[in-house]
């Protein structure tokens, strides 16, 4: 065993915020225990990383202000090559796993790869179901074996992949130590990931900062409403939660994102709050009932706080995951074409009222606190580190 008291790590993502920013708390913990953080990221993350203490290196090669698609296509090519420019000096490498060449470019390098999950843990099988139920989005190409086998030969060659094939070099290509950001009870086919390989973590809450909240006034149940940060530009599922409450002693929090004007949403009644963004932990923390995307990340934050779910999933993991909440009556699950305002206000009010839901989180909540998070992460990190 090789116990040391400072570790140089380098942790690299793509910019994606679903992604990143449950490990900003993990780089802020490992910082604080005395390791060298370097984090290579797109340069429009440079402030919320080096909140962390972490030191920033922006991608080799990239636009300042790269333009969405430019910021989808060109990051993981500039990634990869920062990586590849400065890793082999590091003890390890700490990768998100959309990063798909991490393990291959650490073994290249030299360096000890360990893989981040901000969603399920992977498998096949869960691969599977993401790409059969997730829509025309990024997961559908594990819908379509013959596409995914044309866009990944080339993407083996240029990026040194021991499979041929993406699905392969996720799941059989895979480190020593996975970190996955949910609880064991909630990951779906858990019994496919061994414990030795696999460390469920809960929610990343340690490690963040706090803002101030403002809440609207009142005595009545406090819903959240948010779709995230990369699917939300419905007005019209916005305008229906807003007419689904009014009338009602129900105060609203709503976080709308950029892509809708407050102003769009008409009259709002006394108890509803918009917002383009609000800090979520802080309005989380108070909150009776949490109607979601089903963004990984907020799903976990809110099994943290014990809060009941209304999830209406857009695309991606989304399904999956308001499918595990309903099968494990943690909520339920709407397709956002059937919510309409009194579909939305009745499922709201139903999940409000029943105790069995706010039982079962309540066991929920407890083992996501007990599962460490951060704290957990990093220790587990450096035992890694430590074995070599």
């Amino acid at each position: 065993m090789n116990e040391r008291n400072s570790y140089s790590i380098l942790m690299v993502n793509l910019p994606f915020a679903g992604h990143t920013n449950p490990t900003l708390g993990l780089a802020r913990v490992l910082t604080d225990m005395g390791h060298r953080v370097t984090y290579i990221h797109s340069p429009a993350w440079r402030e919320a990383v080096e909140n962390t203490g972490a030191h920033f290196v922006p991608y080799d090669d990239y636009p300042l202000f790269p333009r969405p698609f430019q910021d989808r296509m060109r990051c993981w090519r500039a990634a990869y090559r920062t990586v590849l420019r400065i890793g082999a000096g590091y003890d390890c490498l700490l990768y998100e796993m959309l990063f798909v060449s991490g393990k291959a470019l650490a073994d290249r390098l030299g360096i000890v790869p360990i893989r981040i999950f901000s969603t399920f843990a992977l498998n096949e099988h869960v691969l599977e179901d993401f790409g059969r139920n997730g829509g025309l989005y990024l997961t559908s190409i594990f819908r379509f074996p013959r596409l995914r086998a044309l866009i990944s030969a080339p993407m083996s060659r240029r990026y040194g992949w021991r499979f041929r094939e993406l699905e392969a070099e996720i799941v059989r290509n895979s480190p020593a130590l996975n970190i996955t950001y949910t609880p064991r009870s909630f990951q779906v086919r858990a019994g496919e990931f061994p414990q030795s390989r696999y460390a469920f973590v809960g929610a990343s809450i340690d490690g963040r900062r706090h803002e101030p909240c403002e809440l609207p006034e009142g005595d009545g149940p406090l819903v959240y409403i948010s779709l995230g940060t990369e699917l939300n530009k419905s007005e019209r599922f916005f305008r229906r939660c807003v007419e689904a409450f009014g009338g009602t002693d129900v105060r609203v929090v709503m976080a709308i994102g950029n892509s809708v004007r407050p102003e769009s949403l008409g009259p709002l009644p006394p108890a509803t709050m918009v917002r383009s963004r609000v800090p979520q932990l802080e309005v989380l923390s108070q909150a009776s009932l949490f109607i979601t995307h089903g963004g990984m990340n907020s799903v976990n934050e809110a099994l943290f706080y014990g809060v009941p779910m209304l999830v209406v999933p857009v695309g991606n993991d989304q399904p999956t995951v308001a499918r595990r909440v309903e099968e494990l009556g943690l909520g339920e699950a709407l397709e956002i074409r059937e919510a309409t305002p009194n579909v939305l206000r009745e499922a709201a009010m139903r999940v409000l009222s029943d105790r069995e839901c706010h039982a079962r989180l309540s066991e929920f909540r407890q083992e996501t606190r007990n599962a460490g998070g951060n704290t957990k992460a990093a220790k587990l990190i450096i035992e890694q580190l430590n074995r070599v």
